[in-house]
């Protein structure tokens, strides 16, 4: 209810309790309405920003003191003058392209200019080392290739072939010989590649292969008798497989094309009875026992049980061997009664001689 003043008042008018009450009851009042518009933050009296000097003030948030302050030193956001300077300086992505194209077409035109066949450094005519055994002093600097033919002897690990030389210095000179079979069928005891070096002190090391390497599965043929209380050579005369011709179907021995590491699997299924026997598989190189590789015993409790009782006799071993060397295999038979023993008549996967080169050099024995 709003306030009723009372304003006709005379000097000798009664004052009672309602008066009193009702001016103590404005008063209330006025305070109550004067808390409630120093309260109110909508602009009651809808003040303008020209009618307080703000006319040219935007009306948009402005950030604290602190927040000012935050960002003022913020060095990430922000950037020196000598950073901007480098930044203008930049190579822009057209410009980087331009020289990345530049300097792709200057390798082109340096390779094609120094390295087309025609550029590369042959040695013919006399000019030509032919003789193996010529030092390493003789042959020019650089990397040069030479033409090795007519079926030469000097020393080539081949009578042909091509030779690379890889010469930097007298210390540092590395030679290779490359195989070339040049007649139709004859490919394996042409092909290849050796490696050798010389040594200012001590001259050429042995050529040394390091592809094409030999491999023979031989089997057998027929029944083998085998003779009491003697060793001897197994009749390997079958080829399955030879990679080099190298194996001698007429002496049943493999001989080595090149010199280096061969390893030697092979095997018999012998016909056997249940008696004492004794038999020991042996590698020979060069008509002279290498290694034994394998040895069966066999001792039955009855010594008249002659039961067919079968055995199979297999071993492995690596021979080092120098180019024209001989494998061949021996088997040592010894055993009881009058019954003959024999080397079965098996295919391959039974009786088997198989030589694999597994090393380009053969290193002196200690």
């Amino acid at each position: 209810m709003a306030y009723d003043a009372k304003t006709d008042w005379l000097p000798d008018d009664p004052i009672n309790e309602d008066d009193v009450n009702r001016w103590e009851k404005g008063i209330q009042d006025a305070h109550k309405d004067l808390a409630v518009h120093k309260n109110d933050m909508n602009n009651p009296h809808n003040t303008t920003k020209v009618q307080i000097g703000l006319g040219n003030v935007d009306n948009v948030q402005q950030a604290s003191k602190k927040e000012f302050e935050e960002h003022l030193n913020d060095s990430q956001r922000h950037i020196t003058p000598v950073e901007r300077e480098n930044w203008n300086a930049k190579e822009t992505t057209a410009g980087a392209q331009e020289k990345a194209d530049k300097a792709l077409s200057d390798a082109k035109h340096y390779v094609d200019t120094n390295y087309k066949n025609h550029n590369l450094t042959l040695i013919t005519g006399d000019n030509a080392i032919q003789d193996a055994r010529t030092g390493g002093e003789e042959y020019p600097l650089g990397l040069t290739l030479m033409d090795i033919g007519q079926g030469n002897t000097t020393g080539y690990p081949l009578g042909y072939g091509i030779v690379k030389n890889e010469k930097y210095n007298n210390y540092r000179f590395t030679q290779y010989f490359y195989g070339t079979g040049n007649e139709s069928g004859t490919y394996y005891d042409s092909t290849g590649i050796w490696i050798r070096h010389w040594w200012s002190g001590s001259g050429w090391t042995p050529w040394q292969k390091i592809s094409g390497f030999a491999h023979a599965n031989i089997g057998t043929t027929g029944k083998q008798l085998l003779i009491k209380g003697e060793k001897q050579k197994i009749r390997f005369n079958r080829k399955i497989k030879d990679s080099h011709n190298a194996f001698d179907i007429n002496n049943c021995r493999f001989i080595c094309p090149n010199s280096g590491m061969f390893l030697v699997n092979a095997g018999v299924y012998i016909e056997n009875v249940q008696r004492y026997a004794n038999y020991e598989l042996e590698i020979y190189l060069n008509g002279s026992i290498y290694k034994n590789i394998a040895h069966y015993r066999n001792s039955p409790a009855s010594p008249s049980d002659t039961t067919d009782f079968n055995v199979g006799v297999y071993g492995a071993a690596t021979v080092p061997a120098d180019k024209g060397d001989y494998i061949e295999m021996y088997l040592y038979v010894g055993y009881d009664g009058n019954t003959s023993r024999y080397i079965s008549d098996n295919s391959g996967w039974y009786n088997y001689f198989d030589i694999t080169e597994i090393g380009g050099r053969n290193y002196p024995r200690f």
